[in-house]
C-alpha cells in the first residue's frame, strides 16, 4: 500500500525520475553480454562456412595435428548444423523460466555462462559433425536461457524513465556479436582460424563467470515475490544510489501484494514519512503458478496472445534467413564479394539497432513496432522482385531495408515487452512459452530455408511478405502502448 498523500514532498531525487543511475548501467553492460553471446554464435558460422565444411583437405591434418582440417558436411547436413543452435535455444527458452523462478535471475545469469564455456570448447575442438553440432546445442541452450532472463532481469532493474532503453540493451548486444563475429571471422577463414573464432564464445563467457558473482545485485521484484523484504529494499537502494526509492519500493510492493496476493490482508501497516514498512511474514507469496492458473486469468490470458503473437512476427519475416545465409544468398550473383556484403549488412542493422535503441522511449513502442513490422514487408516483396528481374542493386536495397526495419523494433521489442505487460508473478512461465516457440520458429526456418531456397527459388521471400501483411494487422489491432508507465501501472490496468 502507498501512504495517503503519496505525492507530498517528492523531490527531485525521487528514484521514480531517475533516467541512468550509473551502477544500473554498469549491471545492465555486465549482463548484456549474454546477448553479445546470442549474437555471436547466432553469425558466427555465416563467413567461414565452405572453410568449415568444404575445404579441399577434408578431414586430413595437413594444416595442423589431432584435429582435421575441416568438417565436411553437405547441405542438408549443413542446415541442420547450424540450425541446432537454435535448436538447443528451444530447450533452453523453455526450462529458463522455472529456472529463474527457482534459483532468481542472478543464479541463473551465472550458471548459464558456463554452458557457452562447454560449447565453444566443443566447436573449437570439433573433430567430425557430430561434436560440432553437440557445441551448437549447448551454445543454443545458453542461448535460449540468456533470452529469457537477461530482458527480465532488464527490465526489472531498469527505472521507469529508462525500462524502453535498458531493454533495447540486449538486442543491441545481440547485433553487436553478429557484427563482431563477421568481422573477426574475415581475416580467420583460414586453417585453423575457423576454430579460433568459434573458441572465442568460451572467452567471452569466462568474463562473465568471473565478473557477475562480484559486481550483480539479484532482482528487487524478484527478491520481493520471494518474501525478502529487507533484500528486496538493499537491492533497490543499491541500483537506485543517490535516489529516495520510497515510493518507488511502495508502488513495487502494492503491484505485487495485488497481483499475488488479492485474498490476503496485508495488517499492521506502518508508515514513517510516508514510506512502506513491510516485514516477511506480512507478504504471503504463492507457489509458482502452472499454465492452467495463467489461462484462467484473463488479463494474462490476453497478453499471451499479444506476447506470443509479436514473437512470431519477429521469426516469421525473414530475419534468420538473412542473418544466417546472406553470405550463401549473395554468393551466386556476387562471387567472393558475397562475405563484405554480409558485413554491410550487419554493420546496418547495428547502426539502426543503437539509434532505435533513444526513440524507444520518445516515440513509443506500439508505433515503432507497426513501422518496423511494414518495412519488412515491403522488403521481402521487393527482394521478390529483385530475385525475378535478377538485379542485384533492388536485391542489396530490399535487404538493408528489411534489417534496418527491423531492427527499429521487431529486434529489441518481443524480448522486453514481456515483463512490462505481464504480472511478474507470471513472467517466468510467460517468457517460457514465448521464447521457446521464438526459438522452435528460429530453428526451423534455419533449417528449412536452403530446402525452400531450392524449391521455391525467386519467391521464397513471398511466404515472408504475406505473413507480413497479416502481422501488420495483428500490431494494429492487438498490442498496447507502454510507453512512460511503471509496469505496476501498466498491468493493474486489466
Amino acid at each position: 500500500m502507498i501512504s495517503s498523500n503519496p505525492e507530498q514532498n517528492i523531490s527531485i531525487q525521487d528514484s521514480r525520475n531517475a533516467k541512468l543511475p550509473f551502477y544500473c548501467v554498469i549491471l545492465t553492460l555486465l549482463v548484456a553480454i549474454g546477448g553479445f553471446e546470442n549474437g555471436l554464435n547466432t553469425g558466427i558460422t555465416n563467413i567461414p562456412e565452405q572453410i568449415i565444411r568444404n575445404c579441399s583437405n577434408g578431414y586430413n591434418h595437413v594444416q595442423g595435428t589431432g584435429v582435421p582440417d575441416c568438417l565436411p558436411m553437405g547441405d542438408l547436413l549443413w542446415g541442420f548444423a547450424v540450425g541446432s543452435h537454435s535448436f538447443g535455444a528451444i530447450f533452453g527458452g523453455l526450462g529458463a523460466g522455472s529456472l529463474q523462478t527457482r534459483f532468481g535471475r542472478k543464479k541463473t545469469l551465472i550458471y548459464n555462462s558456463i554452458t557457452w564455456i562447454i560449447g565453444g570448447v566443443l566447436l573449437g575442438a570439433s573433430v567430425n559433425p557430430v561434436m560440432f553440432i553437440c557445441g551448437r546445442i549447448i551454445t543454443g541452450i545458453g542461448t535460449g536461457v540468456g533470452s529469457v532472463v537477461i530482458p527480465t532481469y532488464l527490465g526489472e532493474i531498469s527505472t521507469i524513465k529508462s525500462r524502453g532503453l535498458i531493454g533495447s540493451v540486449y538486442q543491441d548486444s545481440v547485433v553487436i556479436g553478429i557484427v563482431v563475429s563477421q568481422l573477426v571471422g574475415l581475416p580467420l577463414i583460414f586453417i585453423p582460424g575457423w576454430r579460433i573464432l568459434l573458441t572465442l564464445t568460451s572467452a567471452v563467457a569466462i568474463f562473465q563467470l568471473v565478473f557477475i558473482p562480484i559486481i550483480g545485485v539479484e532482482s528487487p521484484r524478484y527478491l520481493i515475490s520471494q518474501n525478502k523484504i529487507k533484500e528486496a529494499k538493499e537491492a533497490l537502494q543499491k541500483l537506485r544510489k543517490g535516489y529516495n526509492i520510497d515510493l518507488e519500493f511502495d508502488e513495487i510492493i502494492q503491484g505485487q501484494s495485488e497481483q499475488q496476493i488479492n485474498e490476503t490482508n496485508i495488517e499492521n501497516e506502518k508508515y514513517v514519512q510516508h514510506s512502506l514498512v513491510v516485514t516477511d511474514d506480512q507478504v504471503g507469496i504463492k507457489k509458482p503458478p502452472s499454465f492452467k492458473e495463467l489461462l484462467q486469468d484473463p488479463y494474462c490470458r490476453k497478453k499471451l496472445f499479444v506476447c506470443v503473437g509479436i514473437h512470431l512476427a519477429q521469426q516469421l519475416n525473414g530475419i534468420q534467413s538473412i542473418v544466417f545465409y546472406s553470405t550463401a544468398i549473395f554468393l551466386n550473383v556476387m562471387g567472393d564479394s558475397a562475405k563484405y556484403v554480409t558485413i554491410i549488412i550487419g554493420s546496418a542493422i547495428l547502426l539502426v539497432t543503437l539509434m532505435s535503441t533513444f526513440l524507444i522511449d520518445r516515440m513509443g513502442r506500439r508505433p515503432l513496432l507497426l513501422l518496423s513490422e511494414i518495412g519488412v514487408t515491403i522488403a521481402c516483396f521487393l527482394v521478390v522482385i529483385g530475385s525475378i528481374y535478377k538485379s542485384n542493386v533492388l536485391l542489396i536495397i530490399a535487404f538493408l531495408l528489411h534489417v534496418t526495419t527491423f531492427s527499429i523494433a521487431l529486434g529489441a521489442l518481443p524480448f522486453f515487452i514481456i515483463s512490462e505487460v505481464i504480472p511478474t508473478r507470471f513472467v517466468s512461465i510467460v517468457s517460457s512459452i514465448c521464447l521457446g516457440t521464438n526459438w522452435t520458429l528460429n530453428f526451423l526456418v534455419c533449417f528449412i530455408f536452403p530446402m525452400m531456397m531450392n524449391a521455391l527459388k525467386d519467391y521464397t521471400f513471398l511466404i515472408f511478405g504475406v505473413l507480413g501483411v497479416f502481422f501488420v494487422i495483428f500490431i494494429w489491432i492487438f498490442v498496447p502502448e507502454t510507453k512512460g508507465k511503471s509496469i505496476e501501472e501498466i498491468t493493474s490496468q486489466n
